[in-house]
């Protein structure tokens, strides 16, 4: 049986971290040497060359280009999390775009590294993970408001809990902090449609023709990002402005000794910015006349490090940075994901109040889309209910599962309908459960709530109105990870037809 712990909110301050924290050497409450390890934000990532090219062969595209519609830039602290803070300025650009208000588009980092280890089951033994499997948790598991888990700036150590002290082997809730509360389990899940690699040659197509963000994992060059980490001299004008430059060759040798990586969100670029070269000395690099070589051609990037210290100075606000072109094009790789739909609120149709949940001015039966509901009719509908109590067991990981079916031979048209489960299970995480009636299946529940046990859940099938109630309604449990096993115990119809 796997193991089980609640989180714990522990106050912090506001610290800053590269892609991940050392395994060895936990933060302490004062220490700002941006604490980095493991160069993993990339695994995964295809060869460049192998992606298509998605520019039009007759695409011209503005000298200077910048996305709106972005949430406050936030801060990691302490914690090695930078491609889930990546990932989630992404999704919140996204959320934004579809028509989420800015204030409410504040989604939980806390939850998804959570459910991209604990439900996708990748990077479960290291503090970091890669804006694609991030992206990949999006679309499978999505995540939660802020409120419903806030983020904890540092991580867990030996105080809280004995096996989060230094050393491998430490088991995943020391990374995630624990497990999510029962708010966050609860929550509504926001997810995205799909997500997908991109050639870097195309993240200017990207952001013109989405209008949406590029997340971008890459490998970490001390003195390019004038990190305090550097052996070599670093710049701290350059640090305030949010200035990254290609790593010269004195620094791709010592940063290479210490391999880390980094993750952000671009939103847009400035081909004619340009930024004198460095050598390793720190020193400007000249021509052959004695003048400063420059280089030309920046990204416009979203970080994770706060607005007290990281680009203090850039013009587009505090947090945000420039990242050179050819870094990217050398040492990055890129994932974008498509813009959800927001669905607009159904309209109650016998709610004593009267309240307009769609907003369209009509509320109850007033509104068109309570026209075949029962009760905006004198006869109320006929109502039927049917179950079926198979008790049978659930095959432990067999994608395909168990299917359990009713056969109803009454007829009418659907005006509303429910379907109730009743399954136990050692951790409902595993399962996925789905409804099939004709041509239509309904995926009710999909490897949500970790290891928390059963599922005994009531959904409403909204989009079964105006199908034929007779045929085969058949409910689809499958456990799809090893281990943790259940039964499929009951389950129940409730439909009124007209």
């Amino acid at each position: 049986m796997r193991s089980r712990l609640l989180a714990v909110t522990l106050m912090s301050i506001p610290l800053f971290a590269a892609c991940a924290a050392s395994e060895d050497e936990l933060p302490t409450p004062y220490d700002d040497e941006f604490p980095v390890s493991e160069d993993n934000v990339n695994q995964g990532a295809p060869d460049n060359n192998t992606l298509p090219d998605d520019n039009k062969a007759d695409a011209v595209y503005p000298a200077k280009f910048e996305l709106g519609d972005q949430s406050p830039v936030k801060s990691q602290g302490s914690r090695g999390v930078c491609s889930i803070f990546a990932t989630v300025a992404l999704v919140e650009n996204l959320y934004i775009k579809a028509g989420m208000p800015v204030a409410e588009a504040d989604f939980s980092e806390q939850y998804l590294q959570w459910a991209s280890k604990s439900l996708n089951g990748s990077f479960k033994n290291t503090e970091g993970s890669s804006s694609d499997v991030n992206l990949q948790t999006m679309v499978r598991f999505g995540t939660v408001k802020e409120g419903a888990w806030p983020y904890e700036s540092f991580p867990w150590s030996a105080s809280n809990d004995p096996a989060c002290g230094s050393g491998d082997n430490k088991p995943t809730r020391c990374y995630t902090n624990g497990e999510p509360p029962q708010s966050a389990v609860d929550a509504q899940k926001f997810k995205l449609p799909s997500k997908r690699w991109i050639n870097t040659n195309s993240i200017k197509a990207h952001l013109t023709s989405k209008q949406s963000g590029v997340n971008v994992g890459m490998t970490f060059f001390y003195q390019a990002w004038n990190h305090r980490g550097s052996k070599l001299p670093i710049d701290a004008d350059l640090w305030r402005k949010g200035v990254v430059t290609y790593p010269n060759a004195k620094d791709k040798q010592s940063s290479l000794e210490n391999r880390a990586g980094h993750a952000i969100a671009i939103i847009g670029w400035d081909d004619n910015l340009e930024i004198p070269m460095r050598d390793g000395d720190g020193k400007p690099v000249l021509d052959a006349q004695g003048n400063p070589r420059m280089e030309k051609g920046f990204w416009l990037f979203k970080n994770s490090w706060g607005t007290t210290s990281f680009g203090v100075a850039h013009p587009y606000g505090a947090g945000y940075g420039w990242l050179s072109y050819q870094y990217v094009k050398e040492y990055g790789s890129a994932v974008v994901a498509e813009m959800p739909t927001i669905d607009t609120p159904a309209e109650v149709c016998d709610d004593v109040a009267e309240i307009d949940e769609d907003g369209d001015g009509q509320a109850n039966c007033s509104d068109a889309d309570c026209s075949m509901h029962p009760a905006c009719h004198s006869d109320g509908g006929t109502a039927y209910d049917y179950s079926a109590s198979p008790n049978a067991a659930i095959p432990d990981y067999l994608p395909s599962g168990l299917s359990s079916s009713i056969e109803v031979a009454d007829v009418g048209e659907i005006v509303d309908a429910k379907v109730t489960v009743d399954i136990t299970h050692t951790w409902r995480g595993d399962l996925v459960v789905k409804l099939v009636k004709g041509d239509d299946t309904i995926t009710l529940h999909d490897r949500e709530g970790g290891s928390l046990d059963d599922l005994k859940e009531t959904y409403s099938l909204p989009t079964l109105t105006g199908e034929q109630l007779s045929g085969t309604w058949t409910l689809v449990v499958s456990d799809n990870a090893r281990y943790d096993t259940g039964h499929l115990n009951s389950w129940s119809l409730e439909v009124t037809t007209l």
